[in-house]
């Protein structure tokens, strides 16, 4: 098995340190502009594992109605440091979100999601889409299988693209798996792999645009 560089090992550690710690300023890749063309007032959004803000840095300038959540007292302190105007809302992922339903237009679940196994996903994916409004819009970025292509050498390969690490669980998805996360309950709008620059080494993941899918009816 071809295993990670010291590169990747040094990017991994530089990138978690900063998100805990707020070791650097903001870095916006660019990848939200195209969903928040035009007036955005009003848009109620929840941004889910939003870290020391990265793409909050860019949601604050579009008029939306901005909640930033994350499990880390220091993300979020670090979130009211620089954007004191927005709320900001500490849970874990996989507890009931702390929301009454429909209370949201848009989700946002960046590079968050695929440290959750399938069950733990399943139900933070239904509790999203109970906060989402019926015409909501849940937008989400996840590992690729072409970002380590050869795993995590050293850790516990769980399933393919599945893995244990010191750190905890983590995902890496092909598209097949990728559209097999979303396909009961939600309509893919847009999926794509995309590439972003904005960690200290290129890192494959796919973007995903979904609506979730009218209750069924017997």
């Amino acid at each position: 098995m071809q295993c990670k560089t010291i590169y990747d090992v040094d990017r991994e550690r530089f990138e978690d340190s900063a998100r805990r710690h707020g070791a650097e300023a903001p870095s916006y890749d660019g990848w939200l502009d195209k969903y928040f063309e035009g007036d955005c007032t009003g848009r109620a959004v929840l941004e889910l594992g939003c870290g020391t803000g990265d793409d909050t840095s860019f949601l604050t300038t579009t008029g939306c109605e901005l909640i930033c959540c994350d499990f880390s007292k220091e993300a979020l302190k670090r979130i009211t440091e620089l954007y004191p105007r927005v709320a900001t809302k500490e849970f874990n992922l996989k507890d009931i979100f702390p929301f009454d339903n429909g209370i949201a237009d848009t989700v946002i679940a960046s590079l968050c999601l695929h440290f959750f196994d399938e069950t733990v996903m399943a139900g933070i994916l239904s509790e999203i889409k109970r906060v989402l409004t019926p015409n909501g819009v849940l937008l989400c970025r996840l590992n690729s299988t072409n970002d380590y292509t050869d795993g995590l050498c050293g850790e516990t390969e769980l399933t393919p693209g599945s893995y244990m690490t010191q750190n905890g669980f983590k995902r890496f998805y092909d598209e097949s798996a990728a559209r097999s996360a979303f396909i009961k309950d939600w309509n893919i709008k847009f999926i794509k792999e995309m590439t972003t620059l904005k960690f200290s080494k290129p890192k494959a993941l796919w973007e995903l645009m979904l609506t979730p899918k009218p209750p069924t009816t017997l």
